[in-house]
């Protein structure tokens, strides 16, 4: 895949400033030696789906996993051919600058901005039009965050292996940015398009995401059960495993999980949260957080799961069938 931009696409940028911009990135590159030619026009196009506009998109096998953890910034630590802790027979090896819930919203964000462009040309926008998109303000602090976050996707290697995919590359194949108007060029791999297949992401809704601002565990939480329908109960321990947490103390990690229980709860994330002792297994409800997309494949789900002979569903207990349902929060 080239790293050409082509001009004629700087061109039809009618704000003088941004084409002038694209222009200088587009030369730029050109000159640079180890330039290549674009893929003929007559290739197939593949492009990102054409995600609604107040949502933003996350892969499942990323959301469920460590990639993105819930370590705060200052704690990051710089892996090497890292095996994240996943969900499944999904695994992913991570080298760089440890990833966590910051990244994640800004690769989101940059996927949803790039919905138009084919893969593997390159996009150009503002800084200010990804900061306001984050719902971030716009002072030097939050430039250089973002130049960071950009830097540490574009930087990274993951090696992604499952069961449909087999991915090895960057979160962000190249990025550029034109340092006197903040202008920001940069593209994806034409193979990330494996993680948005039909069943392989899930629409974030992206107001209530950025309601949980700074709050890395409920963020993390949010994303990895927004990518189950009816999800399933799971062990206090296996939420510190799979979300990257260095909490060492398992009594320490229960006291944030339910902080950040609460802190779903009051978002609309979740309807309905129970901690049961002595099993230390976290039962979730989603209530109106379920998308119609997801009711509808309960309601095909149900169907398929009832025991022929009793009709009675024999899968583990869900939330909708847990003892003393009715409580919403338990200490």
């Amino acid at each position: 895949m080239g790293t050409q931009l082509d001009l004629s696409i700087a061109a039809m940028i009618k704000d003088p400033a941004l084409r002038a911009s694209a222009e200088r990135l587009a030369l730029a590159l050109q000159s640079a030696p180890q330039a290549e030619q674009l893929t003929p026009s007559s290739a197939k196009i593949i492009q990102f789906p054409l995600f609604p506009q107040e949502t933003r998109p996350v892969s499942n096998d990323m959301a469920r996993s460590a990639l993105f953890s819930c370590v705060q910034g200052n704690k990051r630590r710089w892996l090497k051919n890292a095996v994240l802790a996943t969900v499944g027979d999904v695994r992913i090896e991570f080298t760089g600058e440890q990833l966590n819930q910051d990244d994640c919203d800004t690769l989101m964000q940059l996927i949803f901005m790039a919905r138009n462009k084919p893969l593997g040309q390159f996009v150009v926008v503002s800084a200010y039009a990804v900061l306001k998109g984050l719902g971030r303000k716009h002072g030097g602090h939050d430039h250089e965050q973002l130049r960071q976050e950009i830097e540490r996707l574009t930087r990274g290697s993951v090696a992604v292996r499952g069961k449909d995919l087999n991915y090895i590359g960057h979160l962000i194949d190249e990025s550029l940015q034109d340092l006197r108007t903040r202008r920001w060029l940069y593209r994806f791999n034409v193979n990330m398009r494996v993680f948005f297949g039909l069943d392989n992401y899930t629409l974030i809704d992206w107001e209530r995401r950025k309601n949980l601002k700074r709050k890395d565990l409920a963020r993390w939480l949010q994303l990895y059960w927004s990518t189950h329908s009816n999800p399933f109960p799971v062990s206090v321990d296996y939420l510190r495993e799979k979300s990257g947490s260095q909490t060492a103390e398992l009594r320490e990690f229960r006291r944030m999980l339910r902080r950040a229980l609460n802190d779903l709860a009051n978002n609309g994330d979740v309807a309905e949260w129970k901690i049961e002792k002595p099993s230390d297994l976290v039962y979730v409800d989603r209530g109106k957080a379920t998308s119609k997309a997801q009711v509808r494949h309960l309601s095909r789900g149900a169907k398929n799961t009832l025991n022929k002979t009793t009709g009675v569903d024999p899968r583990p207990n869900g939330f909708r069938a847990m003892p003393n349902s009715g409580i919403r929060h338990t200490v």
